[in-house]
């Protein structure tokens, strides 16, 4: 390294200076553009499980940032009218900017919404829990050597069931 044209970090920030020698670098460029090939060929090729809930995301993302982006075009070309600019106060844009980026931000977490509640279709709960049955089954088999006990155990399992079922009613 010839150190009369060595330029170090500015303000000590060797990260910032790191990622830039890197990003100059041509292989990192290569690296980074194989890798997003292989990404977009990894969501385009179709399979048989459905999309997860990260590529789920990932595409209602990219919807909502075409949508803002058609937002600001069609802002755009209102703020034109007949071929000349038409100036518009900066607290307006900003606040039609405040506006779309709102309209994003309510988007993205209906889509957050819809993406949980499918998760959480996904995972029924059955009306009478594996516990219960076990604490039933145990107490007759125990009721057998230890009357008092075992009768004790599926009691409480049948009224675990029971309980199970009624929270279920309650919910739909």
């Amino acid at each position: 390294m010839n150190l009369s044209s060595y330029e170090g970090p500015r303000n000590g920030d060797y990260v910032a200076y790191v990622d830039q020698l890197m990003r100059a670098s041509p292989e990192y460029r290569r690296t980074l553009r194989s890798i997003d090939g292989a990404i977009q060929t990894a969501v385009v090729t179709p399979g048989s499980q459905g999309a997860s809930p990260m590529s789920q995301l990932r595409n209602g993302l990219q919807k909502a940032r075409d949508m803002a982006e058609q937002a600001q075009q069609m802002q755009g070309a209102r703020s034109t009218a007949g071929g000349r600019a038409v100036q518009r106060p900066a607290a307006a844009r900003r606040q039609d900017a405040a506006v779309t980026k709102q309209e994003a931000q309510q988007r993205f977490k209906t889509m957050e919404r819809e993406i949980e509640a499918q998760k959480a279709g996904t995972g029924r709960k059955p009306w009478v829990s594996p516990g219960s049955l076990a604490l039933i089954v145990g107490g007759v088999i125990l009721s057998q050597f230890i009357q008092g006990f075992g009768v004790l155990l599926a009691l409480m399992g049948l009224m675990s069931a029971v309980g199970g079922v009624l929270r279920r009613l309650q919910g739909r």
